[in-house]
This record gives C-alpha cells, sequence and structure tokens, in this order.
C-alpha cells in the first residue's frame, strides 16, 4: 500500500495520482486516498500472465467481437487470480486507518507506462475514460471493485485504445486508487484552456449532483466561459431538469438520475462565489504543473471544494496557430487590399531576415525557415494578423529570446489568452552555453554601437530613397519594376537594425519598469510616462510641429480660413495652388508636402492616398489646428513643464538614494532615446511604403493604357509579384482584369471583423471564430491602462477620421485603432480610448508623450460606449465609466 509522501511516487502510482498527491501537498482540497501500486497489478498476475499473453496473441484490432472476447476471458482470468494474502490483509488495514471502517470510498484505476509507455494522465497522452471507477464503494465491497479495475486494464476500450495508439499491450501496469467519497451537490469540469484550439480563456462545465453525471453528459450542463484578459464571464445556462445522485439507503446501486426541484432548474449550477473558487483553484493547478489543466471537482452541500482529479489537456501544438491583430492594427486597420498586403509580407520577410542575422542566426539556418519569414502575417477575412505561431519559431533561432521574451510578448499586446510552447531558460540546456554567451556578446556589441548605427542607417536610407526617387522619375514600367526590386535588395541588408532598437527598448523599459516597481511601489502611476516627455524632438513630433507651424500661419489668413469653412478642401487647395491667399502658405504646405508628405492617415496602407499625393489632406488637417488655441510653443511647454513636475516628484520619493535616481534616470532616458529612434525609423518606413504606392499608381496607369485594366486605381487588388511579372515575364497570368474582379468583390464583400486575438487548430480557414460584436456596455469597462489621468467628457465615436466633424472641447475619443495621422484628432481630445493597441503602439506613446489620460485594448469600445454619451476614463487603471447616454 502505498501512502503518505510516497503518492509522489509516479513510478509506483502512475501520474494520475501522483498528481493528486502533489496537489494535496501544495495545500489543494483532494479528498483522502491511498493507492495500491503497480507492483501488485504485476504481482497479482504473475500466475495467469501466460494465459493472458496467449489470449492477447490471438487478439485482432480490426475485428470488435475478437476484441470483446478476449477482453472477457482475460477478465476472468483476473478476477479468478488469488490476492495474496499480505496484500488484502494491508488493503483493508490502510482503509481503517485512513477512513474508518464505515466510510464509502471511490475505487479508481490508473494505467502506469512501463517499458517507455506512457502512463494515464501523463502530459502527452490522457487516457481518459480507458479504466474503470466505481463509486459507492463499502469496505465489503472493496476487494472485489479493486480486482475490477485491474481487469479494466484490459478492457475492450483499453485494448482498442492501445492498437490505435500503436502501443504494445504489454508494457503497463495498473495502480488503484481508494479515496473518501464526496457526495457532490453541484460538478464540475473546468478547462484552464480552449481543449479544441488551446485558447487560454478558460471553459467550465458545471452541474448539479455528483461529478459523473457532467463527465458522461448524463445531465444538463451549465458552460461558463471565463476571459483570462479581464476575467469577464459568459454564462450559457441550460434547463436543468435531471441531477445525478446517490440513493442514500441503496448506496451499492450506484449513482442515479433524479428530478431537481422546480425552483432550482434554471438557477445556476454555480454561485458566482463557487465560480471564483473554481477558476482560483484552476489557476493554482495549471501554475503548479506548468500546463493547461482538465479539473473535475464538486462542492459538497456544506459548500465545500473538492479538485476529485487534474490531468493535462494534451493539444497538438503543430496544428496550432496563434492569431493577434493587436499590435498590427494601427498599422493596417480594416479590409486591406492585396497589394497593401503581399507588399507588408515582402517588407516583414526582409526585415525580420536581417534582424535575425544582425542577432547572430546564421543564414543556412534561416534558409531551412524560409516558409516562416514568409508567413510572419496572415490576411483572414480581408484583415492582417500576426501569425505569432511562426513568430515564437522565429524568434526562437536567436539565443537571447528568453532575455527579451517577456517584453516582447507586452509589445506584441499578447494576451493571455493564447497558449504555446514554454519559454527555453536563458542558461539551459547546457550543452548551448557557449552559442547563448557569443549571442549576448553580439547583443551587447549591437547595443554598444546602436546610436551611431541608427544615425548611419538615417543617413543611409536619405541617400537610397533619394536616388531612387530620381531614378524613377524618368523611368520607364520595366525600369521602375526593376527599381522596386533593386529598393527591396537594399532594405533586405540594412533593415534589421529597426528591430535591433526595438529589443534595447523593450530591454530598458522592462529594466526601469522594475525598478520602478521595487523601489517606487506608491508612486504615482503616471511618473513613468511623465519622465519620457521632453529631449530631443524624433521626426514624428518634428512631423506635428511643422503641421502646427501651418496652422499658426493660416489663422493670420481669415480669407483662407473661411474659404475652408464652405468649401471643400480640394477646391481650396487648388486656389492656393494658384496663388489666392499669398505665395507664402502655398510654399510652406508643399514644403511640407516633400519633407513630410508620407505621413497621413492609414500610410502604410497603398490604397489610401497620403498628402504627398493629396496636398489637400494636409490643408485639412492643419485647418483642425488653426480653429483650435494650440501652438507650437504651448505643446513643448507643456511637455517641458511635464517632465520638470516628474523629474521634482522623482527626486522627492528618493531624496535619500541619489544612486537609485541615477540610475532610474539613466534607463529613462536610454527609453526615450531608442523611442526618439522608433519614431524617425518608422517615417522611414512610411516612406518605403510612399516609394511603392507612387511607383505601382504608375504601373497601375500604365497597365490601364495597355487595356489589361479598367482603370489604374485597380492595381491596388493584384499583388506585388503579379504587377512586377507583367513585367519582367515572371507573371503566371495575363488576366489581370479577370484577378482584379474577383479580388474587388471579395474586398467589398469582407464582413464582421475578427476577434482581436484566437486561436486556429487545424487548417486555418476551418477554424476561425465567428465575428463578435460588442452590445452597449453598462457601468464600467476594462481595458489597458497606457496613459495615466482621469477625465470626464464626451465619448465621440470615430470610425473614418475623413467623416470626423469639428471635436468638441470635451471630446473623448473612441476609436477602433489609430496611427500617426490620427494625431490631430487625439491633439484635439481630453482622453482616448481605442480597441485595439499595446502599451508601446502609437495610440499609447502619443498619449503618454502629449499627457493625454489614453485606453488601448478595450474590446469593441466603438459599440460599447455610445456617441455622446458622457464618459469618465482613467487612464491608469484602464477604466471607462459611462455616466449617462445622453446625445451630445
Amino acid at each position: 500500500m502505498v501512502r503518505g509522501r510516497a503518492l509522489l511516487n509516479t513510478a509506483a502510482v502512475g501520474p494520475k495520482f501522483a498528481r493528486q498527491a502533489r496537489m494535496a501537498e501544495a495545500g489543494l482540497p483532494v479528498p483522502r486516498f491511498f493507492c495500491l501500486s503497480a507492483a501488485v497489478f504485476t504481482r497479482v498476475l504473475r500466475p495467469v500472465r501466460a494465459e493472458i499473453d496467449a489470449l492477447l496473441r490471438r487478439l485482432d484490432p480490426a475485428d470488435p467481437a475478437s476484441v470483446e472476447e478476449q477482453a472477457a476471458a482475460i477478465r476472468e482470468l483476473i478476477l479468478r487470480a488469488p490476492v495474496p494474502a499480505d496484500v488484502e490483509r494491508l488493503l483493508y488495514l490502510a482503509f481503517d486507518q485512513e477512513f474508518g471502517d464505515d466510510a464509502v470510498v471511490s475505487v479508481r484505476s490508473s494505467v502506469v507506462g512501463t517499458a517507455g509507455q506512457q502512463g494515464e494522465d501523463s502530459a502527452d497522452d490522457a487516457f481518459a475514460g480507458i479504466s474503470d471507477s466505481f463509486l459507492y464503494v463499502t469496505r465489503d465491497e472493496l476487494l472485489d471493485k479493486v480486482k475490477q479495475c485491474w481487469a479494466s486494464g484490459f478492457g475492450s476500450q483499453a485494448l482498442l485504445y492501445r492498437s490505435a495508439r500503436g502501443s504494445t499491450q504489454h508494457g503497463f501496469a495498473v495502480a488503484v486508487g481508494v479515496q473518501r467519497m464526496r457526495f457532490g451537490q453541484a460538478s464540475f469540469v473546468l478547462f484552464t484552456c480552449d481543449p479544441l484550439t488551446g485558447a487560454r480563456d478558460r471553459v467550465l462545465a458545471a452541474g448539479l449532483g455528483i461529478g459523473e453525471g457532467v463527465v458522461q453528459e448524463k445531465v444538463p450542463v451549465d458552460h461558463y466561459f471565463i476571459s483570462r484578459r479581464n476575467d469577464t464571464v459568459r454564462s450559457v445556462l441550460a434547463h436543468k431538469a435531471e441531477r445525478m445522485v446517490e440513493n442514500p439507503d441503496r448506496l451499492a446501486d450506484g449513482p442515479q438520475l433524479s428530478p431537481v426541484p422546480e425552483e432550482l432548474r434554471d438557477a445556476p449550477a454555480l454561485t458566482d462565489e463557487q465560480l471564483r473558487q473554481v477558476v482560483a483553484a484552476g489557476d493554482r493547478i495549471e501554475k503548479l504543473f506548468g500546463c493547461p489543466q482538465d479539473i473535475e471537482g464538486t462542492f459538497t452541500a456544506d459548500g465545500t471544494l473538492h479538485i476529485l482529479q487534474a490531468r493535462p489537456v494534451v493539444l497538438d501544438l503543430d496544428r496550432q496557430r496563434l492569431w493577434s491583430n493587436a499590435n498590427i492594427t494601427e498599422s493596417y486597420p480594416g479590409v486591406t487590399t492585396a497589394l497593401t498586403y503581399s507588399f507588408a509580407q515582402h517588407f516583414y520577410r526582409e526585415d525580420f531576415h536581417d534582424f535575425y542575422r544582425k542577432l547572430g542566426v546564421p543564414r543556412d539556418l534561416l534558409d531551412r525557415h524560409e516558409n516562416e519569414l514568409r508567413g510572419m502575417i496572415g490576411l483572414l477575412r480581408g484583415r492582417v494578423y500576426y501569425s505569432l505561431s511562426v513568430w515564437y519559431v522565429l524568434h526562437g533561432l536567436s539565443r537571447t529570446f528568453p532575455l527579451w521574451r517577456n517584453s516582447f510578448e507586452r509589445m506584441m499586446g499578447m494576451s493571455p489568452s493564447v497558449y504555446h510552447v514554454r519559454p527555453t531558460p536563458l542558461l539551459k540546456p547546457a550543452d548551448q552555453l557557449p552559442a547563448t554567451a557569443a549571442a549576448l556578446l553580439r547583443l551587447t556589441a549591437r547595443w554598444a554601437i546602436h546610436v551611431p548605427a541608427a544615425r548611419h542607417f538615417g543617413q543611409w536610407w536619405q541617400q537610397t530613397v533619394t536616388e531612387h526617387r530620381e531614378a524613377a522619375a524618368t523611368a520607364d514600367p520595366l525600369q521602375l519594376a526593376q527599381l522596386m526590386r533593386s529598393l527591396w535588395r537594399e532594405a533586405g541588408s540594412h533593415w534589421g537594425i529597426t528591430l535591433v532598437n526595438d529589443i534595447l527598448l523593450q530591454i530598458h523599459e522592462t529594466m526601469a519598469m522594475r525598478l520602478f516597481d521595487r523601489w517606487l511601489p506608491d508612486a504615482d502611476p503616471g511618473l513613468h510616462s511623465d519622465l519620457l516627455c521632453g529631449g530631443e524632438e524624433n521626426r514624428s513630433v518634428v512631423i506635428l510641429m511643422s503641421v502646427i507651424d501651418i496652422a499658426e500661419r493660416m489663422r493670420t489668413l481669415p480669407k483662407l480660413m473661411d474659404a475652408l469653412a464652405t468649401k471643400p478642401p480640394e477646391e481650396v487647395w487648388d486656389e492656393v495652388a494658384d496663388g489666392a491667399y499669398g505665395t507664402d502658405i502655398a510654399d510652406r504646405l508643399r514644403s511640407h508636402a516633400e519633407l513630410h508628405g508620407d505621413r497621413g492617415l492609414q500610410e502604410l496602407k497603398l490604397e489610401v492616398r497620403v498628402p504627398r499625393d493629396d496636398p489637400a489632406q494636409l490643408l485639412r488637417m492643419a485647418a483642425e489646428y488653426a480653429r483650435g488655441d494650440v501652438t507650437q510653443e504651448m505643446l513643448r511647454a507643456r511637455e517641458n513643464d511635464t517632465r520638470d513636475a516628474g523629474e521634482e516628484r522623482l527626486r522627492a520619493l528618493l531624496a535619500g538614494h541619489p544612486l537609485r535616481r541615477r540610475v532610474l534616470r539613466s534607463l529613462v532616458a536610454g527609453q526615450r532615446r531608442y523611442v526618439n529612434i522608433r519614431e524617425n525609423t518608422r517615417y522611414n518606413r512610411s516612406e518605403l511604403f510612399g516609394f511603392a504606392r507612387s511607383v505601382y499608381r504608375r504601373l497601375g496607369a500604365d497597365l490601364a493604357a495597355r487595356g489589361l485594366l479598367d482603370t489604374a486605381d485597380d492595381v491596388v487588388h493584384l499583388t506585388e509579384d503579379e504587377i512586377l511579372g507583367t513585367y519582367d515575364g515572371t507573371a503566371v497570368t495575363d488576366d489581370l482584369r479577370g484577378l482584379v474582379a474577383v479580388r474587388r468583390a471579395e474586398y467589398e464583400a469582407r464582413g464582421a471583423e475578427l476577434p482581436m486575438d484566437f486561436v486556429t487548430m487545424g487548417p486555418v480557414r476551418d477554424g476561425l471564430p465567428d465575428p463578435t460584436s460588442g452590445t452597449v456596455g453598462e457601468g464600467t469597462l476594462y481595458g489597458l491602462g497606457s496613459s495615466g489621468g482621469v477625465v470626464r467628457g464626451t465619448a465621440r465615436v470615430v470610425v473614418d477620421p475623413h467623416e470626423m466633424g469639428e471635436p468638441s472641447d470635451d471630446m473623448i475619443l473612441v476609436a477602433r485603432e489609430t496611427d500617426p495621422g490620427w494625431l490631430f484628432l487625439m491633439l484635439s481630445s481630453r482622453g482616448i480610448v481605442v480597441e485595439r493597441g499595446t502599451l508601446l503602439s502609437h495610440t499609447a506613446i502619443s498619449g503618454r508623450k502629449f499627457g493625454i489620460p489614453t485606453i488601448v485594448a478595450l474590446q469593441h469600445a466603438t459599440t460599447r460606449i455610445p456617441d455622446g454619451a458622457r464618459v469618465e476614463i482613467d487612464g491608469a487603471a484602464g477604466t471607462v465609466t459611462i455616466l449617462d447616454e445622453d446625445s451630445a
């Protein structure tokens, strides 16, 4: 008999019971039990083993009758086999000592793997439901039920299961657990991840009575879906007419179905408090075992929770794909065309290939992962998503990944609602230590030269893009195609430095946040953000200040302002270009378009025009600022004042710790430096996409002139290779008009968007979730706080910024996502709430930089927050409170 700490021995009792022992040792509410070890099974079967083996040799797994026949014969052999007297004596002694001679127990079997085979409830094979269990067992029935458990190891289901798995019918033993029976009033099965897809949102089924009714689906059950993002619960309640209970007068009859009292039939099987207890216990169990769990449990009449079993959720991760657009939707919002997607796909391939090379990943290793490099993003229902499963594979090629994994996940907006392989420790395995040391040295060297290297990258890019623009001015269509391929070759050997910058930014931010938490646990949550303000102006700020400079000039031209109030911006631009309002404003607008014209709304979508193509956009944007009172001096003063106030608070909080203050200031300075580099290179990326936009628009016009397209704009429904291949002879079809017709129809028919993150298992299109639409919420909504401050105002839901009217003075901007082109609306807002994004998205960074309370990742914000409602937002806590829904 195995009792006490000896139950932790997996080889003796199998994974199922060893796991129960481990939970009990951790303080979880597992009923007391003891086990008959696998060795007892082997000893009892020894006299009849030859006969069993002979029967197994006659087994034909393809013939059900043969399986049933051999199983029944083996069962009779085992039930007739004598049990050694010492085993029987110790069995009853353990029963009496653990429970008392009048106790009622469950007797459960568990397969124990031998000869290299897996045991029941192992990480790779759950074996669920294959071996027998018996409930409401009294002392008189104990030995008979133990023998039946042994026999179930050769039951027809077990024989077929092992045959289907390609396992031998000999490499196992059966341990038997004897456990105090708990008479459940409400029972449940909790999956700490979705058992079908691996999605990390918890799934719970609960019914009335004992767990047998729920596990075997013999009673109606309620379903609860608990989000890991914010612990919200969606419940689907069943009409529970029956429950499974014991017959107290005839326990030997086992559980039976019984009518449920009328008042309980439509009530939840679990109370809110019980639901919280189950979820908390599930989280503890998952943390204990380090992977998602399938947990069975029950509540007895006194309200006590009992955990009866926990096994791993076995997932085929090779078939799993994790998808998220939390951090990419700000670049490619809404439905995207084939041209934009194919160009972005190419960009990610070149960008990350160079990045991994800079981290020291060998070229031949990258060559073996070419498919992953080309599959970093997907186009699902017309929207661009990160294929995060691919990202983990590729990032894992670098031995430095464990160093920046957590910060990468935070930057990417990784929800805790996805499951993936466990992190690889930085210093393991031991045989990889030399490679790890070399990778760390390489990253350190990159860090040491990064700032001048980033400066060199900026100089290289300006020279490269200028040369390509000049060459494109006089190029014919084939030369344009060659210039596009030439630019890709150049980018593919330089662009990875932008991602190295992201890694350094992530590391600095993580270190700073940890030290703030350790040294300043009670500090204002906005202190860190305030300290990031000020310093050298990056390209995004320079562009913004240029627009505001134009706005300040426009305020001195009342006729121009009057014209913009009564005429379309396109008509006013024609007047400005003709000098109707003076040459100074016209020259200033042209200068901005030349220097910064690739910054605009949705600037990475090649189907969207930007100020370089359409200066009227710039005129419209500047007019918004001109109607307000924003000035360059005001913005700079606000940012400097915020920084100064933050420095003063830091000085006061760490008055007795000058070294700590210096460390924090140094980390924040590094973070600020890398943020500036990131914003500068983001505009370089916009220029790359801008060059492509101009090239493909010209090629579209040429294809239309040749009669291959109906209009030049149709080019956006072709992929990059289809366009370039038409000119250099590599295209696979000449029917571009047919391709466009199919793609345009798909583009225009795209339905509701998919969730922000989800999991598919198997063929991706077969596993896409149904799009969910939010409903108007009441009370408090929760997102991710990203820029501190509490403000009240009027919610203004903006789906298309082009259709946005004049902002109100107390506007709270509510949007699906924003990009750099939204800055004019953002600066006009008292607060910002977006459905997507992360702490390092453009929305979050801009909110912090300009002191605007900001919340990101509030799902379905545009439908849950009514347009015109009075709301209060807390940018640190990430909460939105709907005060009323009166129209503005």
